[in-house]
């Protein structure tokens, strides 16, 4: 029902934008201005609708393009293959690389777990998500806390393992069905 709610949103939008962009034409450079700056208003605040019932129903993923480790050291990755996805109960944190082969078959490490702890706070005033996820896996138990704006499009995540190892993903957050990553063998 969900999934139905999330296309149904982005198409009515899609059907409006196309609707305006004949209009655009007509304007001035002033009102072309104010146009579109009302768009992305509308786009931001369906985004936040779309990203908030991605959240409350546990079905989002959060798209890394960059990491960085412990010490602070930061490296572009690819979003597809780097990645936290949360899918109801079952956590996927995957690191990957496009330059060899890990035994995950995306040259890092996939690691699925259970969440044990989804817990979520919204700061209604801005608009911002803290959400705290605790999952019990093969390699043992870890701890996600992500931050991210009201619309998704900037999200912060630390993982961090029973260890003094901790990662930390920065990206976007998009529902599961808009998503593409690849999910490599996690694993077992």
């Amino acid at each position: 029902m969900k999934k139905i709610l999330i296309f149904s949103l982005i198409f009515s939008f899609t059907l409006i934008v196309f609707g305006q962009e004949v209009e655009e034409k007509k304007l001035t450079r002033k009102e072309r201005r104010a146009l579109h700056k009302q768009q992305q208003k509308e786009l931001s605040e369906q985004m936040a609708l779309v990203l908030s019932i991605a959240i409350d129903g546990k079905q989002w993923v959060l798209e890394a393009n960059t990491l960085q480790n412990k010490r602070g050291s930061s490296v572009n990755v690819n979003s597809s293959l780097n990645f936290i996805a949360i899918e109801g109960e079952e956590a996927f944190v995957q690191l990957g690389s496009n330059t060899g082969m890990g035994q995950n078959g995306v040259g890092g490490v996939s690691v699925r777990g259970k969440v044990t702890k989804y817990e979520v706070k919204k700061n209604e005033k801005k608009g911002t998500y803290f959400i705290t996820v605790y999952v019990t896996s093969a390699l043992g138990s870890f701890d996600i806390r992500l931050d991210c704006n009201s619309d998704g499009q900037i999200a912060n995540a630390t993982v961090q393992g029973n260890s003094s190892r901790r990662v930390q993903y920065r990206g976007i957050i998009v529902p599961i069905p808009q998503s593409s990553v690849y999910k490599g063998t996690p694993v077992i």
